[in-house]
């Protein structure tokens, strides 16, 4: 299936936001605009600082801008309730972190079930976080705790749990902050490769250009503003 050319998954209209300090404001993000068509990998760079996190909480609705609005999926996630845009996340909307976010108590499996349950999907749920866990290459490793899985595999667990509600978004931030260069690479290949299969729009905040160069797009933060926006090698 091609992409969906043209159809914007993903738009900001004037997203400011500030926090105060020392009370006084603090601007982070200045008026943006963005748009991000549906099923492109789009990749957020910036010095630390420039508010790529808080752009893609911003984008997910994790956070209230201080203005401004976000359609994601034609739907303007902020004329919700908090208890509304919960509820859109987790029907359309998966998240990949630096910090992998396992529960600890429970298995691999189990982490990946969590999600699937919490849809009310019944009998069918174990098959497909087994199939989930089966296509990230941890078959094998079904009843093992994060504590007894190195860090790529507990970040292949995360991947796992993010693609089980079958989302229209991914946000990825910093998915290979923790992991080696050879384990990272390892586990954006395995994101781009689920994110084409499922047609998914994915936007990944990362520090490293390698990995921002795989995207479709790059958009470059600087002043609260996007003051590049070019493409990457996915494009071609």
């Amino acid at each position: 299936m091609g992409k969906a050319r043209n159809v914007m998954m993903i738009v900001a209209e004037g997203l400011k936001k500030s926090y105060t300090s020392g009370g006084r404001p603090l601007p982070v993000l200045r008026s943006l605009d963005l748009s991000i068509e549906a099923e492109s990998f789009v990749s957020i760079v910036g010095p630390s600082g420039s508010g790529k996190t808080t752009l893609l909480g911003l984008l997910a609705g994790l956070d209230e801008p201080t203005s401004g609005r976000v359609l994601l999926d034609g739907e303007d996630i902020f004329s919700f309730s908090e208890d509304g845009r919960a509820a859109f996340r987790a029907e359309r909307v998966g998240f990949v972190f630096q910090t992998f976010h396992l529960l600890p108590t429970l298995t691999a499996l189990e982490n990946v079930l969590v999600p699937l349950e919490l849809r009310g999907e019944g009998h069918s749920a174990r098959d497909s976080a087994e199939s989930l866990l089966e296509r990230v290459g941890l078959g094998g490793r079904l009843d093992h705790f994060p504590s007894q899985l190195s860090g790529g595999e507990q970040q292949r667990v995360a991947l796992a749990r993010a693609f089980s509600n079958r989302p229209r978004i991914l946000f990825a931030d910093e998915p290979t902050g923790n992991l080696d260069q050879e384990t990272g690479a390892s586990i954006v290949e395995m994101i781009e490769e689920l994110n084409r299969e499922a047609n998914t729009t994915l936007v990944l905040v990362t520090h490293d250009l390698a990995v921002a160069e795989r995207a479709d797009r790059i958009l470059t933060l600087g002043g609260g503003h996007v003051i590049e926006d070019r493409p990457g090698r996915g494009s071609g």
